[in-house]
């Protein structure tokens, strides 16, 4: 077995950075499987074949620390927006609170270091089926989705938990898919014109408060207390 080697305290923050940075890039371009630690190691300029073994110990923890690493970012700046909307002296609506969501995933897309690697890191790792998803939506991270999902169903009374905890979790696929299509329209040689970002996210919110807030079909409300009736 190589043998480990400690890195010294002044270099370890950089160095696990540089391998986030690194691994995010190449699982988001050839996809988790195709991607060796030893690759990331390369990749991330480091001459020690075994820093990424040592910083993460595998690479499903290596996947952990890539959403730690955004999501840490995310998380903060959503609460921020939420802390703005509680300041404001009028109601919060439905449509104030996808954005509170939307936009500040959209800002570590396009403002931080790397981050146009992000969504389609996501996309790759969501779709994948050895990857347990809901480690991420319980992440210490997660407490802006948490407050999101209390205020917006607050607003919603017409729909069942039940049913929006469904379309809760059909809106994060929805945003995350169309962020990721759009980062490749971007970057496409054959793409036409892509649409301005802001009107791009307005629609996109539009979408995604009309998904939450639709009447319950007649239909949908028999096949829940159908599915209720079962459970009992």
């Amino acid at each position: 077995m190589a043998q480990i080697t400690a890195f010294p305290a002044d270099r370890s923050a950089d160095t696990r950075e540089r391998l986030i940075l690194a691994a995010e890039k190449l699982f988001a371009e050839q996809g988790v499987d195709a991607v060796s630690l030893r690759q990331v190691n390369a990749a991330a300029g480091q001459k020690n074949a075994s820093a990424a073994h040592y910083h993460f110990g595998s690479k499903e923890e290596l996947i952990a620390a890539i959403y730690e690493y955004r999501m840490a970012r995310v998380n903060a700046r959503r609460l921020e927006m939420f802390t703005n909307l509680d300041d404001a002296k009028v109601p919060a609506t439905l449509r104030d609170l996808v954005e509170a969501v939307v936009w500040p995933m959209v800002e570590q897309i396009d403002n931080s270091k790397g981050g146009k690697h992000y969504i389609k890191f996501i996309a790759q790792v969501r779709g994948h089926p050895a990857h347990d998803i809901g480690r991420t939506t319980r992440s210490k991270h997660a407490s802006a989705m948490q407050l999101f999902n209390d205020r917006a169903l607050a607003l919603v009374p017409h729909v069942p938990p039940h049913v929006f905890a469904v379309r809760f979790g059909l809106m994060i696929v929805q945003v995350v898919d169309s962020l990721a299509d759009r980062h490749r329209l971007l970057v496409s040689p054959v793409s036409r014109e892509t649409i301005p970002l802001s009107l791009f996210v307005s629609i996109l919110v539009d979408g995604a408060v009309a998904g939450l807030s639709a009447p319950v079909s007649a239909q949908t409300a028999g096949e829940l207390k159908a599915h209720q009736r079962k459970q009992a």
